[in-house]
């Protein structure tokens, strides 16, 4: 059957003429990178409307849908998603509809991505990140090995420090004892009530507001008088991010040092 005298096929064929027209415009690109650049403005303000990113989302699916109909979807050569570079646009698109379907707070952090959109709409910037990607393929020898030599200072690490950067100065019980009026405890108070004592922070060692990190090793820093260095006492440091306590954070340690990443901090404990 035709309608108004046009097949279906013409009809088709008159959308997917129209949409490449649409695509290869000169202006085309020009208004996605408007539309981009509108949307990082928005996403720095502090109280956006959701009508806003109603707006947005609903260009970038009309972008998104023109290139399907211009290229196909994926079934035949050179459609939309065989490029790997749509598969960015196609990510931005479905991430954009979970931040609607899903509420929580930290899914609108997704948002940022549309951001990378622009990777594909700047011919140069496409350029510059697929020479470092395959900057990166031709590394991956060089990766492998330095990961490797990493993973033996990690190994390395996790042996002799496991727990080292959780011992800390405590009072000794005799020092407990004969300070009592200073604690607000019994001077007859037990050793097993003293062990619970301990348990509470405010009663460890500090310079400079800082835990002091000690041990019994030889060349290890020492507990002032009246304090003993116990093992096992409250979190690591830098809110318990830094320590050799498995491998995982050993290599976060070892590449922090690798890197220079505030090592000094980490080079002194």
């Amino acid at each position: 059957k035709t309608r108004g005298n046009v097949s279906p096929a013409a009809n088709s064929s008159l959308g997917i003429r129209l949409a490449i027209r649409i695509l290869i415009h000169p202006l085309y690109n020009t208004l996605v990178m408007l539309t981009i650049l509108t949307n990082c403005v928005f996403m720095t303000f502090k109280n956006v409307s959701e009508v806003n990113e109603y707006v947005f989302t609903a260009i970038y699916t009309l972008e998104v849908l023109i290139k399907c109909i211009a290229r196909g979807f994926i079934l035949e050569k050179y459609t939309f998603l065989r490029d790997p570079w749509n598969w960015l646009d196609f990510i931005v698109i479905i991430l954009a509809y979970v931040t609607f379907f899903i509420n929580l707070a930290n899914i609108a952090v997704l948002r940022i991505f549309r951001v990378l959109i622009t990777i594909v709409v700047v011919p140069g910037l496409k350029t510059i990140v697929g020479a470092l990607i395959q900057s990166l393929i031709s590394l991956r020898d060089v990766l492998i090995l330095s990961s490797f030599i990493l993973s033996i200072f990690a190994l390395t690490g996790l042996q002799l420090y496991m727990g080292v950067l959780r011992q800390k100065c405590v009072p000794t019980y005799e020092y407990f004892l004969n300070n009592s009026n200073l604690y607000n405890i019994g001077f007859n108070m037990t050793y097993k009530v003293y062990l619970k004592e301990i348990d509470n922070e405010t009663y460890w060692h500090k310079e400079n507001d800082i835990f002091l990190l000690c041990g019994n090793e030889s060349g290890s820093t020492k507990c002032p008088p009246g304090y003993v260095c116990w093992k096992d006492r409250g979190e690591n440091p830098d809110f318990g991010y830094t320590s050799f306590d498995n491998y995982g954070w050993a290599m976060l340690a070892c590449f922090r040092l690798m890197t220079q990443d505030y090592w000094e901090n980490l080079y002194q404990l």
